[in-house]
């Protein structure tokens, strides 16, 4: 579980990675210090005059810098804001130790009177307008990276992690990166190294993702709409004007950046920016805090492009819930970006592959790079330390180990198993699993699934129970087979038998064991049951982008159970219910069921879900059926993002269509069903303001709308508790109708003495949500407004 925390925030820190092959070359190091105090001067920019090759330096003030022999002599410049640049000329007969003294600068200016705009507004105006200049021109790069992640807790360093890369940027195509060399402490293995330059972001482009928020840049062509921005002070390097702009978000609802920023005068360039993302971005429960911030440096090389020389990051998350603590999370990052070529053509190989990164064969001897004096940035005294005493037993398990009363459900033992070793299930191969259910037909049943793969591309499945109601089993078996395995095509094929109680309508929400705490308080049953014993022969066709098909034949004996009891749990007086009589005989029909993502599930509403499907069941003598209809049904559940679409979570408008129709005679246990609410929990795809009968017809028609507001509405009005508690607003919306002929509804009432609860005239219904309740309940008041009736209803709260 732990390990699952830890991994997303390795890829929260978005890291970057460096090269460097190992040909004849000079490596220089040494100290970069303010000649007067004598004090470190972290994150100096060293470069190599002439070229788009350079380093910076650690936060104790060291670096390292190798230069390929086939360059030398260079002049090696080092800046840092505030002080002169000082240049050196390095040959190959240099001293490897070579250390720089920077001398404050300081530059006179007048006193500057601000009458009407702030002069940072025009300063930004014209920083981009030079940048959409020479943005047009830059195609592609290629450069060098390295990067360094450290993770802590609150007490020290648990982990490192180093990449060194090569990084790849084309305008249309967008990243690319190869991984050459990768080094970690000995607790993490290298799969678990996620550095990568392709992470990081590039604080100079329009459009900046956070973390899923998608932020505006300070240089975008509508920043000056975006931000407030505020000429704080002037700074000095080489004698020429820095400009200390402040940066503050002019829209409270929208995720932006704060901070400072640093522009060169007459060039009209960013050199440097310290910023971090405003109050909008945060994240629900159970992530408490996330604080980030980012620095940066850009440097053109005496050249056209402004392009980026390091980033470093620092950060805390700090996830806890009721009866679980997890120790702060913090990350700190530092990453270099150097030797580019711009405007050069790229390998197309690079792009025909999906995946961002890939890994060169040479990252398999990990310390190649790293020993040959790659361009690195020196490590600290305590991340060396954290090398030396780092070892294996070290886990990331054991240093964010959680604190609460539910700590101890997750601890493990010195061999990794929860709570004293594995189980007897554990030990069993496949997976197996316990049924059970009640309900007035079955009374108590009771059973076990079994799942193996017992061959390549082979899935067996043994299910079987007992219901004491009726006094018989129920069992069934599964087998599929993968029979084509292509690129973009996958085709299997399968039999199953089952034998046992099933519901006579198919809900698309709940499950027949899911109404067994309702049954056992004498509520009235959600369904009506019939028994069924059969095979079913298919075939499974998957294709690219999702979508996919199933065909089958099922051949089934379908027969009536009575109802055997009305047992309440609480001892009030029993609701008696007619489970009313089925069509007996053999039913055989071809069926057809196609779609986009038909294997994404129902989540009672907790995400969006994007899911196209529709089917054809077609019954007939010709068959050998007892049966001759068709039944054809279709359902489209989406989420569209609407609102705030730059935020982690934008509002989103949900809709859920679901219809069916026939043709010939529908037997009572294929008609249609239209879900409601079952004993006030009511999840999305019902019809909220009608409890426990769902509405039943030979064809029906169903539309279901959400629209969820998120934290908006209370950060508008200025109310930060709900904010805080996570709690949003949504409004909804549902309609539905179900048609069964007089006739037909007639014959089932005097055949089975059952009367089809059909909707008569629309139901139509609205209402507000109170989402976020505890993190995991949302409230919902919903008036129908076909009749008079209100109703307070409960479901599981939206998180995605």
């Amino acid at each position: 579980m732990y390990l699952r925390i830890t991994r997303p925030v390795v890829l929260l820190a978005l890291m970057l990675s460096l090269s460097d092959p190992a040909y004849a070359q000079k490596t220089i190091s040494g100290t970069i210090t303010d000649a007067s105090s004598g004090e470190s001067l972290p994150s100096a920019n060293i470069s190599i005059e002439d070229t788009y090759r350079g380093t910076i330096s650690n936060r104790d003030g060291r670096y390292s810098l190798t230069i390929p022999d086939s360059l030398l002599p260079v002049t090696v410049v080092v800046r840092y804001l505030g002080y002169n640049t000082d240049k050196r000329t390095i040959e190959r007969s240099s001293n490897s130790t070579q250390d720089f003294r920077l001398e404050p600068s300081t530059l006179q200016m007048e006193e500057v009177v601000v009458t009407g705009e702030d002069p940072a507004i025009g300063i930004m105006r014209r920083v981009i307008e030079r940048k959409q200049q020479w943005r047009k021109r830059l195609d592609t790069y290629r450069a060098e990276a390295y990067t360094r992640q450290t993770i802590s807790n609150d007490t020290a360093i648990v982990m490192i992690s180093e990449s060194v890369s090569e990084a790849f940027w084309d305008k249309e195509q967008g990243h690319r990166e190869v991984l050459k060399s990768r080094r970690q402490t000995a607790n993490i293995a290298a799969s678990d190294n996620f550095a990568g330059v392709s992470y990081f972001p590039n604080l100079y482009d329009d459009n900046i993702e956070i973390a899923g928020f998608q932020l505006v840049g300070v240089t975008h062509p509508d920043a000056l709409t975006y931000y407030d921005f505020r000429l704080e002070d002037y700074r000095n390097i080489d004698d020429r004007v820095v400009y200390e702009i402040s940066v503050s978000p002019a829209r409270k609802l929208q995720p932006l950046f704060e901070g400072t920023i640093y522009v060169l005068d007459r060039e009209y360039a960013l050199l440097e920016v310290s910023l971090q993302p405003n109050d909008v971005v945060t994240f629900p429960q159970p992530v408490r805090d996330f604080n980030t911030f980012y620095e940066q440096q850009f440097n053109n090389y005496g050249k056209e492009f402004w392009l980026p020389a390091d980033m470093r990051i620092r950060g805390d998350i700090k996830i806890s819930m009721v009866g679980l603590d997890f120790p702060t999370i913090r990350f700190r990052q530092v990453s270099q970006i150097s030797n580019y070529q711009v405007n050069v053509p790229l390998p197309d190989s690079l792009y025909r592959k999906k995946e961002q990164i890939t890994v060169d064969s040479t990252s398999a001897d990990t310390d190649s790079l790293f020993v040959n004096a790659v361009k690195s940035v020196p490590l600290s005294r305590e991340e060396e330390e954290a090398y030396s005493s780092l070892d294996s037993t070290a886990t990331l398990e054991k240093s964010f180990k959680p604190s609460g009363f539910l700590a101890h459900f997750i601890d493990e033992d010195e061999n990794g198993n929860g709570n004293g070793g594995p189980g007897f299930l554990d030990r069993v191969p496949g997976s197996l699993s316990p049924a059970f259910r009640y309900n007035r037909v079955d009374e108590f049943y009771g059973g076990l699934k079994y799942d193996i793969g017992i061959a390549d591309r082979v899935e067996l499945n043994v299910r079987g129970g007992y219901s004491t109601g009726y006094r018989a089993w129920s069992y069934g078996s599964g087998l599929e087979y993968e029979l084509v395995n292509a690129k973009g095509f996958d085709q299997s094929i399968g039999l199953e038998y089952l034998a046992g109680t099933v519901p006579q309508q198919q809900s698309a929400i709940y499950g027949a064991y899911f109404t067994t705490v309702t049954n056992l308080l004498g509520e009235r049953d959600y369904y009506n049951y019939f028994r069924s014993e059969g095979y079913r022969v298919f075939t499974g066709l998957e294709f690219p982008r999702d979508l996919s098909a199933v065909v089958g034949f099922n051949s089934q004996e379908h027969s009536s159970l009575s109802q055997n009891t009305s047992y309440d749990l609480l001892g009030r007086s029993p609701r008696l219910q007619l489970n009313p009589d089925v069509e007996e005989g053999s039913l055989r029909s071809l069926d057809l069921r196609a779609g986009y993502n038909l294997d994404q599930g129902y989540n009672f509403g907790v995400t969006g879900i994007d899911k196209i499907a529709f089917s054809v069941e077609l019954s007939d003598d010709m068959l050998g059926s007892d049966f001759n209809f068709a039944r054809y049904t279709g359902s489209v559940q989406w989420s569209f993002p609407t609102f705030y679409q730059r935020r982690f979570l934008s509002n989103t408008l949900d809709l859920n269509l679901a219809a069916g129709t026939f043709s010939g005679r529908l037997p009572l246990q294929r008609l249609g069903l239209l879900d409601v609410s079952i004993d006030h929990f009511s999840p999305f795809g019902t019809l909220k303001t009608r409890q426990q009968t769902p509405y039943m017809g030979e064809q029906y028609l169903m539309l279901n709308a959400e629209h969820n507001f998120r934290t908006i509405p209370f950060e508008a009005l200025g109310l930060q508790k709900p904010v805080d508690w996570n709690w949003s607003l949504i409004i909804f919306g549902g309609a539905g109708k179900t048609w069964i002929s007089d006739t037909r509804k007639q014959a089932i009432l005097d055949r089975t003495g059952y009367l089809v609860p059909e909707t008569g005239d629309p139901h139509l219904e609205a209402g507000i949500s109170l989402n976020g309740i505890f993190g995991l309940f949302r409230i919902d008041l919903a008036r129908r407004l076909d009749q008079p009736a209100y109703l307070l209803n409960i479901s599981v709260a939206r998180i995605f």
